[in-house]
């Protein structure tokens, strides 16, 4: 049996999309790969000549995640948003993008954590 988790991204605190993954969504599985994913990334509102570790705002956020963590069929999927008296994974996380910064949120197994893209990454390192 894998370890279910949710990654739902929002934009000024609306959700946009929700990534349902299957299996390997521990803080040292899914949430180290979305710690690399969201580390140097850069949220602008139009884009340059700058095109790497860039995002167009948040659509543009999610657009790049999935593509990202989508590389053969299974273990990602995009579902509905879940009714929170149902949801049945082991760890929801939330992609907050609010006026071009991004924070991260993760409940699940005892664990409530919520902060920056680095103090993000340095608690997956830890669990």
């Amino acid at each position: 049996m894998g370890t279910h988790c949710r990654t739902i991204i929002h934009d000024d605190a609306v959700p946009l999309i929700n990534i349902y993954r299957q299996f390997d969504g521990y803080l040292s599985g899914h949430g180290l790969e979305l710690a690399r994913f969201l580390i140097d990334m850069k949220i602008v509102n139009g884009l340059g000549l700058e095109r790497e570790q860039v995002a167009n705002g948040a659509g543009c956020l999610a657009a790049q995640m999935i593509a990202y963590f989508k590389n053969e069929p299974g273990n990602i999927y995009i579902e509905p948003m879940p009714d929170e008296d149902t949801d049945h994974v082991d760890y929801v996380y939330k992609v907050m993008v609010d006026s071009g910064k991004i924070t991260v949120e993760v409940t699940g197994d005892g664990n409530n954590f919520k902060g920056t893209v680095s103090e993000f990454a340095k608690y997956c390192k830890e669990q």
